[in-house]
């Protein structure tokens, strides 16, 4: 839901950290789900620069929030969550059936 918010923003995971305060390996750990989003004054200050959405209306949104992802997003949010041995084999299947 946050990368969705970011986006709507026009905002660069570089810029969304630089404008709410944090890492971009915050912004990065957050939207790959390796970190659970912030609570309190650290969501607060990440809605204000995604659009200035209130907390309330965030969990409403993360309640019904669903993602259409193209085969190609989808590639992409998984091979951001694997891990480098993963990554090899993964790389090896892809240039078997590209050729």
């Amino acid at each position: 839901m946050l990368k969705c918010l970011r986006l709507e923003q026009g905002l660069s995971m570089r810029k969304a950290a630089e404008l709410a305060g944090v890492s971009t390996s915050t912004i990065v750990h957050i939207e790959t789900g390796r970190m659970d989003a912030p609570r309190g004054i650290r969501l607060e200050r990440l809605l204000l620069v995604y659009g200035g959405i209130k907390v309330k209306s965030f969990y409403e949104r993360v309640r019904t929030f669903q993602v259409d992802l193209t085969p190609r997003d989808e590639l992409e949010e998984l091979l951001g969550r694997a891990n480098e041995a993963q990554v090899r084999t993964l790389l090896a299947i892809v240039r078997g059936v590209l050729g």
